[in-house]
Formats: structure tokens, C-alpha cells, sequence
């Protein structure tokens, strides 16, 4: 493999281009959000310095941090009825988000218990989504229609059927995938995929543990053209069929990391939706600029108050 060098430099997120429009497809949660000096111990009680309740999940964080960066955001998720499900709507709601739901009139929301360590910022998350219910027929026929229009796609490997269906329509936007982790079914998402953003905690069948260039390999002889592997603060891995790479991010004192990969697919989607075509340089340097707002979002505690600081990379 050719290998090339690119560092994380300066480039403003906003660049006066029309507002591009992107299609969000994966799960929703409403994540209740503690900020602890340490997790309990054994029946034990502690007090939470500080508490947050956002609607979560890796396609909601990446619709979030999308439309923050001034994109409009269509989020394909199961959120349903009942009071959480009305918490997750009216969080969305505020952030400009338009959701069409895919189980609409059921309590089906899952809700993800996660705490914060305050001393470094590590999460530990409990969640209730591994029996997430499939879409209703009418609601997963509709989500199709929604691709029209659509400047960027991204899938979270949540909703597979839905995901499928709706990449599958021809003249579609360019789709990224979030792969947090490998899932049954994502053979059958690959083929539509375009560019494949994984962590280091992706396992594809037959690929060992700490082996990012095999999987990066695998992805690309699957479909995706361009694929990179984010290592938490550490080095980002990119490579096309005829070269590769490392993005360095930049260095920040994190306080909280919960969602850092949501924002930076977000950011990812945000770049490449405003590019007039798709290549290697110009994803490189949508790797190195969602780097530099992922950074950002881990300064602040919670999924939110990233949100109130200024929308432009760094510039040194």
C-alpha cells in the first residue's frame, strides 16, 4: 500500500456553501447522562455531579452535530409514543431536526443509562437497544421517498432492513457508514456503502483484534471506496484501493467522551455533503476537519454543551 501523510490542519467547517442536506438512518435512545468521580461500588448509593438527558444513538449524534454545523438533518429512527419518546422529539425539535419514525404510536424508545467519569472523561453505558424492534411497513416504504434531495447518507448499522431498502434506490447521495462495531447483517450494507468510518472496536468475521489494516482491507473489498479507523485520541488509518494514511487529531484535555464518534461521522457527512464530487484529497480533509470538531465536543461535559462553542475548526 502507497502511503501518504496528511495532518489535521486548520479549515473552517462553515465555508458559505448552500446548506446541505442530509438522511440520518439508525437508532435513537434517550440517554440519561451522570457526571460521577467513580462508579459505584457494590450497594452502593452515590450522588451524580451533574446530569443531562438527550436523545442519543450513533445516527441521532451525527443528525445532531450535522445540523449544528448548519445542514438540514433527516433522522429515519424507531422513537414511538409515550413521555420519553415525547423527551427524544422535543430535543430534536429544538436542534432542527426532522425525524420520521419508523414504529410511530408504540412505547418503544430504548433508554440508555450512562455515566461519566469526571477525573478523565471515560463513559461506561448500559443500554437497553439489543431487541430493537423493526420498522412498521407503511413508516419503512415511506423512509425511501425521503432520499430525494438528500446531498449525504449515513447509516449506523441500527435499522438494517429500513437502511437497505432505502439505499438500494438508484441516484443516491453518497453514503458514509458508522461502524462502532460489526453487527449481524452489515455484510448485506456494505455493497451500498461509499466510505466506511469504523472504530477500533469493529470486528469484521475473520479479522483479529488490533488489526486495523485488515480491516481496512476487508472493507475495501466489499464496496466502500475510502475507509479509515478512528483509534479514540490516537491516529486516524485511511486507505483507497491505491493509498492510505493517518489523520493525527488534535490534542485536548477531555472531559467527557460519550458521543465523540457520533460528532465526528456528523462532521465527516457535513464535509463531504458540500463537496461537488467525491475524492481522496477532499475526504482526507473532511477526515481531518470532523477530527478537529469530534475535539471539541469532548471538552465540555454531556452530549450538548459542545453545541454552545464557536463551529469553526481550530486554526493552529
Amino acid at each position: 500500500m502507497a502511503k501518504q501523510s496528511a495532518e489535521a490542519g486548520a479549515r473552517p467547517i462553515r465555508d458559505g456553501a448552500a446548506r446541505p442536506a442530509g438522511l440520518f438512518v439508525g437508532l435513537t435512545t434517550l440517554d440519561t447522562i451522570y457526571l460521577v468521580r467513580r462508579p459505584p461500588e457494590p450497594d452502593e448509593k452515590i450522588v451524580a455531579e451533574d446530569l443531562v438527558v438527550a436523545a442519543g444513538g450513533p445516527a441521532t449524534g451525527a443528525a445532531v452535530a450535522f445540523a449544528h454545523l448548519g445542514g438540514r438533518a433527516t433522522l429515519v429512527s424507531a422513537v414511538g409514543s409515550g413521555p420519553l419518546a415525547a423527551a427524544a422529539q422535543e430535543d430534536l425539535a429544538t436542534l432542527g431536526i426532522r425525524h420520521h419514525d419508523l414504529r410511530p404510536g408504540e412505547p418503544i424508545l430504548p433508554v440508555s443509562a450512562i455515566m461519566v467519569n469526571a477525573a478523565g472523561g471515560e463513559r461506561a453505558v448500559v443500554s437497553a437497544h439489543g431487541a430493537l424492534p423493526g420498522a412498521a411497513p407503511a413508516a419503512a416504504g415511506a423512509a425511501r421517498a425521503l432520499l430525494a434531495g438528500a446531498d449525504v447518507v449515513l447509516v449506523d448499522g441500527h435499522q438494517l432492513d429500513v437502511a437497505v431498502d432505502v439505499l438500494g434506490s438508484a441516484g443516491r447521495a453518497p453514503v458514509v457508514f458508522d461502524g462502532g462495531s460489526w453487527k449481524p447483517g452489515t455484510e448485506r450494507l456494505l455493497p451500498h456503502v461509499d466510505v466506511a468510518l469504523c472504530g477500533n472496536a469493529f470486528r469484521p468475521p475473520g479479522v483479529g483484534g488490533g488489526d486495523p489494516d485488515g480491516v481496512l482491507r476487508y472493507l475495501l473489498a466489499r464496496g466502500p471506496s475510502f475507509a479509515a479507523v478512528t483509534h479514540g485520541p490516537g491516529p486516524i488509518r485511511w486507505a483507497t484501493a491505491h493509498a492510505g494514511g493517518e489523520i493525527r487529531p488534535p490534542a485536548v484535555r477531555a472531559v467527557d467522551t460519550l458521543g465523540a464518534g457520533d460528532v465526528f461521522h456528523g462532521a465527516f457527512a457535513w464535509s463531504i455533503a458540500v463537496l461537488p464530487r467525491l475524492t481522496t484529497a477532499g475526504m482526507v480533509a473532511a477526515l481531518a476537519a470532523a477530527s478537529q470538531v469530534a475535539a471539541r465536543s469532548v471538552t465540555r461535559f454531556g452530549t450538548r454543551s459542545w453545541l454552545a462553542q464557536d463551529v469553526e475548526t481550530p486554526t493552529s
